[in-house]
């Protein structure tokens, strides 16, 4: 079969890598505070409190404000890349450019479980590295159940 002309063309563009990278994302993560929950843990929470993005993705959090702060968990955060603390801001983003796992709780309501987890790309650059020192004893039985769904979601990706 001979090739056309708008195929060649098609070719050659691929082939030079001359179409546009996908789209980087921006996700949502809401900062809650729900007076109807059932448990002391669902009152204080982010929403969704696991995401898993691609290297370039950003987070939108929402609602860091009264109370609420988005703080970098220090053992649970890749090498080398910069901490984040999120306070007073109705609505902050933050991209992430390095690969790895990355956990956060609020400095307030964290003593109530309010921790979050995002995994950028693959978790490999500091799943050995994971610590739990500084985590609140309800933030460590979220972030465990978190990890364990990481771990499930591994298999597929």
């Amino acid at each position: 079969m001979k090739p056309t002309l708008p195929g060649l063309f098609l070719g050659a563009i691929l082939s030079l890598g001359l179409l546009p990278a996908a789209q980087a994302e921006v996700h949502d993560i809401d900062q809650l505070i729900d007076l109807n929950a059932m448990t002391p843990e669902e009152v204080y929470r982010f929403d969704p409190s696991y995401l898993w993005i691609e290297e370039g993705d950003s987070v939108r959090f929402l609602n860091s404000t009264g109370n609420h702060t988005v703080t970098a968990l220090e053992g649970m955060w890749p090498e080398g890349a910069e901490l984040v603390n999120i306070e007073h801001a109705p609505e902050a983003v933050i991209s992430f450019d390095r690969p790895g796992i990355y956990g956060f709780r609020c400095k307030v309501h964290g003593r109530h479980g309010m921790y979050a987890l995002v995994v950028v790309g693959m978790p490999e650059p500091n799943i050995d590295q994971i610590d739990f020192s500084k985590v609140s004893t309800p933030g460590r039985a979220l972030l465990e159940q978190l990890l364990a769904e990481m771990q499930r979601d591994r298999v597929t990706r």
